[in-house]
């Protein structure tokens, strides 16, 4: 018969008292900074849960920590989705929340994380709501009713408290503003805080604001360049340009915008007023867009309330200059180009082929021999964030030109005949690029091959045991293949011709319909239906059709304009955030599967014409190579197999023994060069390879040493 100690510790048959809960805190503080406040921090979480298990006798595991707002869903958090794959492997069967809002913020992020949680045999102790946890033996989800309602209940609560204390720190703002008391402090000025003791003993806290000298210069220097007729863009690089620290500290591109500007422009504390009422400030009124993103309620000026500020020891700007400033901007809100953006054809469709970023149509008043006229014109995104590119692409004239002419060209092509010439010349050359079908499924791909290898790093680390590994092991690769599969068949679908002859008809019936179009609105909204994208390149355009050869997926541009990366005798004209887009056209899963890497710099031309007498003939090297693979044809004579790369997990498990040299240089490099699953088994099939072709029987740590070098490098910047 067992006896328990507080229902927690057991005798095991030794008579040693062994602890049946394993232990485990999820600690979160809502920013970095909280950790600093004196709030409950990160260390005084964790010192309660420890406190907790020597108090009742379970073994603590360890910690997961985070540092994310609130209603970030709990998978999507770092060590929250550690912890989750965590409990698949059985790590521990129980963890502690200091409070259910260190869980979530929203009622439903936090039952359905205790929903995963219970359906892998985890339970979820909150301090806030405690109620003892059912012995692991006996627990089965869904079976403790009353704990999972006292956990609904806590995180509601949590979610009106949060509500509450938003409407009240709003209504207190809103008091403060009515009576002429700044709260928060603009850039130029600086914030002078002081406590003093009243007659009756209380102490009050006051504080008022005084010019930041430095900062004070800055702020009229954009309001004097946007009366002189600068643009907010060209403020803003302005002050780049000149090495000014953005109000938020940073230096350097993107540390000015355009917005953080417009928002400078716009507040009247530089003229000693309190304004209340621009944007509602409570998240929980306004909800969220279909997209997800946070909602921000701009409301009329009528609704505005404008106080003279109390607690502003000067005025900046003077009050004429201020006003003349918000009526400019009043007219830019007016002006042409926001409504005429929509009259372009291609509004929404061009991108620029150097920095793979939207562009935007700019309107606006131009005067040629005294005449005004609207000029549009796409300018770069990049520009407007004040980062790295080109401002002017193309005249929004000279573009729809273009894409016309281009629009007619192709209908030209797409005669029946040519139509199969096209489809015979396409059939044998390589498709570059996926469908949005695909793209997700290697994304799906790429989230199971982390959970392989957080199954190895926890194999290696000897958390799991091999038995555990093995069972967790095959459902993962199970999953894996399912998803493999469902994507060759995908491919395979593009790749059909009849699906390509289609395609390419269903676009010759668009484009004919669209030459008899006169009407402007129906032409933009054919042109929709016709354009994926239009790419601006330095020196051409490029049209990626909605129906055609080739699948789109993502933007098809030239990533890499100069060519010249790594190449000793060119200057790389590229910069640093181009070549990183242009590494990342490949994905994580696609270059998993390619077994060499090799970086090979451009060969001068005299090198080639010379004769190299000290070089390994071909001769020679084929005969060494037929010689690995003659060995691999007669080690896998017996199966159905003939070669290395062949090889699946259990014929890498009986033919590539490794020593226990060869298995610590492994874990190593699955720590320092976070190899995945896959990449763990190809490199030890390359080292099969590279002592086959040395001749030895065994694979050594040089040989895998050897391998490792080919995997793909993390940076190849430097």
């Amino acid at each position: 018969m067992e006896v328990l100690t507080n229902g927690i510790i057991k005798p095991s048959t030794n008579g040693i008292q062994t602890a049946i809960f394993r232990v485990a805190i999820y600690a979160r503080t809502s920013t970095l900074a909280q950790a600093d406040e004196d709030k409950i921090s990160i260390p005084d979480q964790i010192k309660w849960a420890k406190d907790i298990c020597e108090e009742r006798g379970w073994e603590f595991i360890g910690s997961y920590q985070d540092t994310l707002p609130g209603d970030t869903e709990f998978e999507q958090r770092p060590d929250g989705y550690k912890l989750l794959e965590d409990a698949r492997f059985k790590l521990f069967n129980l963890v502690l929340f200091y409070h259910s809002s260190r869980l979530a913020r929203e009622p439903w992020v936090g039952l359905k994380t205790i929903s995963l949680l219970g359906k892998l045999g985890v339970q979820v102790y909150l301090r806030n709501a405690p109620m003892e946890p059912t012995l692991p033996h006996n627990y089965v989800y869904g079976g403790n009713v009353a704990h999972e309602y006292l956990n609904a209940l806590s995180l509601v609560g949590d979610k009106q408290e949060n509500v509450a204390r938003s409407e009240r720190v709003t209504s207190g703002f809103k008091n403060l503003a009515q009576r002429g008391t700044l709260v928060f402090a603009p850039y130029g000025l600086k914030k002078i805080a002081k406590i003093e003791t009243r007659p009756d003993g209380k102490q009050e806290y006051t504080w008022h604001f005084e010019s930041d000298p430095i900062k004070t210069t800055v702020t009229n220097r954009i309001f004097n360049e946007y009366l002189d007729g600068k643009s907010l863009r060209k403020i803003v690089h302005g002050l780049i340009q000149d090495k000014i620290p953005s109000p938020s500290g940073k230096l350097g591109l993107g540390s000015w915008t355009a917005a953080t500007v417009k928002n400078i422009l716009s507040n009247p504390a530089y003229i000693k007023k309190v304004r209340w009422g621009r944007k509602l400030g409570s998240k929980y009124r306004q909800g969220k867009s279909y997209t997800g993103k946070q909602k921000r309620v701009f409301t009329p000026q009528d609704k505005w309330s404008l106080e003279d500020a109390e607690n502003v020891s000067d005025a900046l700007i003077e009050e004429s200059v201020f006003y003349k400033v918000q009526e400019r901007l009043r007219q830019r809100g007016k002006a042409a180009g926001r409504q005429l953006a929509a009259d372009s054809l291609l509004a929404g469709l061009v991108w620029c082929g150097e920095c793979n970023r939207r562009a935007y149509l700019k309107t606006r008043r131009a005067k040629k021999d005294g005449r005004i006229y609207v000029r549009s014109d796409f300018i770069d995104s990049s520009y407007f964030r004040a980062l790295d590119c080109r401002r002017h692409l193309m005249s929004s004239d000279k573009l729809e030109h273009l894409v016309l002419t281009k629009l007619q060209s192709r209908l030209m092509e797409l005669q029946e005949r040519d139509i199969d010439k096209e489809l015979s010349v396409k059939e044998d050359s390589t498709k570059t690029m996926l469908s949005g079908k695909l793209g997700q499924l290697d994304r799906q791909i790429k989230t199971y091959e982390m959970k392989q290898s957080r199954l190895m790093e926890l194999y290696l680390a000897s958390s799991i045991n091999k038995d555990g590994f093995d069972v967790q092991k095959l459902k993962l690769d199970s999953e894996l293949t399912i998803l493999m599969q469902e994507r060759t068949r995908i491919q395979g679908l593009i790749n059909n011709k009849t699906k390509q002859r289609e395609a390419l008809n269903t676009l010759k019936q668009l484009l004919e319909m669209f030459v008899r179009v006169s009407d402007r609105s129906t032409q933009k909204e054919m042109i929709y239906r016709i354009i994926d994208n239009v790419v601006i390149h330095k020196d051409y355009i490029e049209i990626v059709y909605k129906y055609g050869i080739e699948p789109t997926y993502g933007l098809n541009v030239k990533p890499h304009p100069c060519g010249y990366l790594g190449d000793k005798s060119h200057t790389c004209s590229c910069t640093a955030a181009q070549i990183l887009r242009y590494q990342k056209k490949l994905s994580g899963p696609i270059l998993d599967r390619i077994d060499i890497h090799l970086d090979v710099p451009a060969v001068k031309t005299d090198v080639l014409s010379q004769h190299a007498t000290d070089a390994e003939s071909s001769h020679i090297i084929r005969k060494r190579v037929q010689k690995a693979r003659e060995k691999q044809r007669q080690r896998f004579s017996s199966l159905s197999i003939t070669n290395n790369a062949e090889m699946a997990t259990k014929h890498i498990k009986e033919f590539c023994q490794l020593s226990q040299d060869c298995l610590s240089l492994m874990r190593l490099a699955i720590t320092t060069m976070h190899l995945s699953a896959r990449s763990y088994y190809r490199t030890i099939k390359l080292a099969r390879t590279i002592a086959d072709i040395e001749g030895g029987d065994v694979i050594t740590p040089a040989h895998i040493a050897e391998s490792l070098q080919y995997r793909p490098k993390a940076e190849s910047l430097h």
